[in-house]
């Protein structure tokens, strides 16, 4: 089973802590924006601390390091399909939802992947649009 995973919960996995309702025998993959915004969070932890960047900076200096490090090279078990795969999907799929890029580029992987989609946060246009594209979506 593949399951898409946003970048709260990439985060949180990447700090070492996969949550209970993600399914042991899954394969995880994200998606570019969604790593791109963890980098970025990750990064800024000094700067500033949203929803993305608290966690790490919560964390004792060593682990934070660690933690970051992980973030900054992907570990092969979390797989991210690139834009060349995804980008004529992408294209098709905006024709038939109104969505971000961030949200069309998610919905592109999930139908490629042929995903089940975790979310950390509501995102009812996102959800609709997964649904309607027979993909099953869970929120943790």
């Amino acid at each position: 089973m593949n399951l898409l995973i946003d970048d709260q919960l990439l985060g949180t996995v990447l700090r070492g802590h996969r949550p209970r309702s993600l399914p042991r025998r899954a394969t995880l993959f994200t998606t570019g924006y969604w790593y791109v915004r963890l980098c970025q969070a990750a990064l800024n932890v000094a700067d500033r601390t949203g929803v993305l960047s608290a966690p790490f900076a919560a964390l004792p200096a060593d682990q934070r390091e660690r933690a970051v490090a992980a973030v900054l090279e992907l570990p092969e078990e979390v797989g991210l399909v690139g834009l060349r795969t995804l980008g004529p999907l992408i294209a098709r799929l905006r024709g038939r939802h109104r969505l971000n890029i961030l949200g069309s580029e998610a919905l592109a992987a999930a139908v490629y992947l042929e995903a089940e989609v975790a979310l950390s946060a509501r995102s009812p246009r996102l959800e609709r649009a997964l649904v309607a594209e027979s993909r099953r979506v869970r929120r943790v």
